[in-house]
């Protein structure tokens, strides 16, 4: 075995050991989406279906909102093989991730840019939580690689590979919708000469094979509810264009035309007002903030959940890099497709977060897709670096590697810290606690958050084959609560803490100690409390009235 396998050998154990140590408590705890995702896995190992009793779901129906499926049937195969609740729904992830690590190397044929993926905060940030992304990423790099070797060999048995796994990435994560419309344009444009000399024909039975697999996923995007959320977070939907736009010229008359009424819009004005120039102002701004030094090398992203709040989603050292490599391309490389591939898929990978309005800040989810692109341009630029300075090599490695002691010392004993709440820290252990209490009637407070998916999922809730979550739930609103119910026995949502008549005195509350120390809760015994772990978090009480 030479020294360059054993390298990769050493930095996929690496990677994998990143991935996995102490994955279940560090982010501390299960987010609710991704408890989401496991019930909805455990519902369908059970019965084949969502938990709304839909039959091998293209898209799983979640409480509001559709998931896509390749994630929870992943979900649903580790929770075969094992049964940690936490680590069955995360592990998925961590392994896609590693894979991505070697697909990397499998593109490029250096081991550089592997090291760069296995150390990079964004890439371990997402392989250790239970989201789509990291399969979404590792299907994409296989599509892509499995077409370098189609180009290269002209076999075929690799564009029908190339193609599946390009397929598969819109069934992991509902970004790829988009982007993998993209992708194949942007296979059209970088090697069409190459298309071209092995002749367009030759495409046409590749291209309905794709066109056949992406079926399902279009029929039910389009003909279900799949495409709601989309519809419903687009800069399309935009609300209250129409008042600001009538604000803002409103603006200009008062302006051009002081103490008048009834003044007719300019065509200037209706020219830089309108509702379209709303949408492209929106658009611009995504685009650019994608880009921003504060989301990629100092902060990262907004929500603390998608990282990191202190911490950058790369590293300061790889601004450097990047620069160099982007440049080693423009200026010494132009012939190199691989590199245009990667230059283009950076430019595009924010145009789905472009589209979106839901967020005031780059997103770090929907934007995960410029990752292989600025690993790929920071090793092209430490090659080009060290090819005119060999013996700084060992030099950057350090820096690398300094870098990354200093965000795991960040990630494991301060990010905890930061994010607990955001986590939603100490609820698994609040349902778990009231397994105590079966005989009772357990009213979950929403004054925190809604209790409904960590209770189904921790409690568990066991669904009946053909059954559906619907049967079982039901409004209720009276002058005791207002929420959600579960087979008249499981109540989630928020309380009059001065009229509780409408519960029977033996019933058992769920609420944060916010809520606990806000209301005057005397006549109530403290059956358990879930202390804080993290300062930033909430603690959690399981309170009887005194009168049982």
């Amino acid at each position: 075995m030479n020294k360059k396998n054993i390298l990769l050998i050493l930095i996929i154990i690496f990677a994998a050991f990143i991935r996995i140590y102490k994955i279940t408590t560090i982010p501390p705890a299960l987010f609710y989406d991704e408890v989401d995702s496991g019930y909805q896995a455990s519902v369908f190992n059970q019965n084949q279906t969502d938990y709304y009793g839909r039959k091998f779901p293209i898209h799983f129906k979640s409480f509001g909102d559709y998931r896509t499926s390749l994630h929870i049937y992943s979900i649903a195969f580790m929770q075969k093989i094992i049964h940690h609740p936490d680590l069955s729904i995360r592990l998925p992830s961590a392994l896609y991730g590693i894979l991505s690590v070697f697909v990397l190397y499998l593109i490029t044929n250096s081991i550089i840019p592997s090291f760069l993926l296995a150390l990079s905060p964004w890439a371990i940030h997402y392989s250790r939580i239970g989201f789509e992304v990291s399969a979404m990423m590792a299907v994409i790099l296989l599509g892509l690689y499995f077409w370098l070797k189609f180009i290269k060999s002209k076999k075929h048995i690799f564009i029908y590979l190339s193609f599946f796994f390009f397929c598969l990435s819109p069934y992991f994560y509902s970004t790829a919708k988009l982007f993998i419309v993209i992708i194949f344009i942007l296979l059209f444009c970088v090697w069409f000469k190459a298309i071209k000399n092995i002749g367009f024909k030759k495409f046409l039975v590749p291209i309905s094979f794709t066109i056949f697999l992406l079926i399902p996923l279009i029929y039910d995007t389009i003909k279900g509810n799949a495409g709601y959320r989309f519809s419903y977070i687009s800069i399309f939907s935009m609300p209250h264009r129409e008042q600001i736009v009538d604000t803002l010229r409103h603006q200009d008359a008062i302006t051009d035309h002081p103490n008048q009424i009834g003044t007719q819009t300019t065509l200037i004005s209706s020219l830089f007002h309108n509702k379209y120039q709303l949408v492209l102002q929106k658009f611009i701004s995504n685009y650019i903030t994608s880009f921003s030094s504060e989301f990629l090398f100092l902060k990262g992203d907004s929500n603390i959940r998608h990282g990191f709040g202190n911490h950058g989603l790369l590293y300061l050292i790889d601004f450097i890099f990047i620069l160099f490599g982007i440049f080693t391309f423009l200026f010494f490389d132009k012939k190199n497709k691989l590199s245009l591939m990667f230059l283009a898929l950076l430019l595009s990978s924010p145009l789905p977060f472009s589209l979106t309005r839901d967020s005031s800040s780059a997103h770090a989810t929907r934007l995960f897709l410029m990752l292989p692109s600025i690993i790929y341009f920071s090793y092209k630029g430490i090659v080009f670096f060290t090819s005119q300075h060999h013996r700084y090599i060992y030099f950057i490695v350090s820096l690398y590697f300094l870098s990354f002691l200093n965000f795991c010392h960040y990630y494991y004993y301060h990010y905890p810290q930061e994010s607990a709440m955001d986590w939603n820290m100490s609820m698994k252990e609040a349902v778990i606690a009231t397994t105590d209490y079966q005989d009772n009637i357990l009213v979950f407070s929403d004054n925190y958050l809604s209790f409904i998916s960590p209770f189904l999922y921790y409690y568990p809730y066991k669904l009946n084959l053909d059954d559906s979550i619907d049967n079982h739930l039901k409004l209720v609103d009276n002058e005791s609560f207002s929420g959600q119910v579960i087979d008249d026995k499981y109540y989630f949502g928020h309380l009059n803490w001065k009229d509780l008549s409408k519960f029977p005195p033996h019933s058992i509350f769920i609420l944060p100690s916010t809520e606990y120390k806000s209301n005057s809760l005397s006549n109530f015994q403290t059956l358990t409390l879930i202390d804080k772990k993290y300062e930033n978090q909430e603690a959690f009480y399981l309170i009887q009235s005194n009168e049982n």
